[in-house]
């Protein structure tokens, strides 16, 4: 049985200066110019787009096969597991303030072993607090999956969307222009959004995955272009990847019964298998 309360009592502090430069390039994906305008005016960075920063710089050394950091120091080793985002969950406190430095703090709070079949699959809960001048100003509670190599799941997922009603789709395609910018703009160097080779061959996908945080994001740009509302919290779980260049459907739904609550789905435009589900709550 594997001990991991070591791992539970380590932290990783990165300092940033949230610099305009990012977001301009990110803007530029979603081709939002009067968006863009509106908060540069503001000043803010739009809510969600910290992932844009606190880049895990490492040497080139250090680098594990997979593009990722060696595991060992801050997540343990999980031998023969790949690794991807699962989901996560924000608390939006106040703004992140264009230009302004700022430090994140991460945390692992959970190590889940949820092994079955004699297939390794472990869930790990980073909780991750950002500060501006010693003020939290947003916590994130991200979950990791670590899950063996050649594991598939054929299991198909379908909406589950009772007591909502949609109000907003959009067709959209990731195509690998997409996924290699966001790479560059965030310094994300996993292979899979990028090695379509190793992608097949060593991590069992049909292709090239679009980046968790990269569809939370645009989620969220989805919303503000509709709803010009106060965030107060976001929570999202990958269902299934989502695969470049795949056809899907992003829809915003309201509560029937909760007016501050919405959710945000995607969904396989073809099959209507869900990929990503969402919860928006506002204030």
């Amino acid at each position: 049985m594997n001990n991991f309360n070591n791992y539970l009592k380590k932290k990783k502090i990165i300092k940033d200066i949230l610099r305009e430069e990012k977001v301009h390039m990110f803007f530029s994906l979603f081709n939002s110019k009067e968006t863009s305008k509106l908060y540069f005016k503001k000043k803010n960075i739009p809510l969600g787009w910290h992932w844009l920063y606190f880049s895990d710089n490492f040497f080139l050394e250090e680098t594990d096969s997979d593009g990722h950091q060696k595991r060992g120091a801050f997540f343990p080793k999980f031998k023969g597991c790949k690794r991807m985002f699962a989901g996560s969950e924000i608390i939006f406190l106040n703004n992140l303030a264009l230009n302004s430095l700022s430090t994140k703090i991460s945390q692992i709070s959970k190590i889940e072993n949820k092994s079955k079949n004699k297939k390794k699959i472990y869930f790990v809960t980073v909780k991750n607090t950002y500060k501006v001048k010693n003020k939290n100003v947003l916590i994130e509670n991200q979950k990791l999956v670590f899950i063996e190599k050649n594991y598939k799941s054929k299991k198909k997922i379908k909406e589950q969307n009772e007591g909502y009603k949609v109000i907003s789709k959009r067709n959209v395609c990731f195509n690998n222009v997409i996924l290699f910018r966001y790479s560059a703009i965030t310094y994300n160097s996993h292979r899979i959004h990028y090695d379509q080779e190793y992608t097949k061959k060593k991590e069992g996908y049909k292709d090239l995955l679009v980046h968790g945080p990269l569809l939370a994001s645009y989620a969220l740009e989805q919303f503000r272009r509709m709803k010009n509302l106060n965030l107060e919290s976001f929570k999202f779980k990958m269902l299934k990847p989502v695969n470049v260049n795949e056809n899907v459907i992003f829809k915003i739904l309201k509560n029937l019964e909760n007016k501050k609550n919405f959710r945000i789905t995607i969904v396989n435009k073809n099959s209507k298998e869900a990929k990503f589900v969402a919860s928006c709550n506002i204030k």
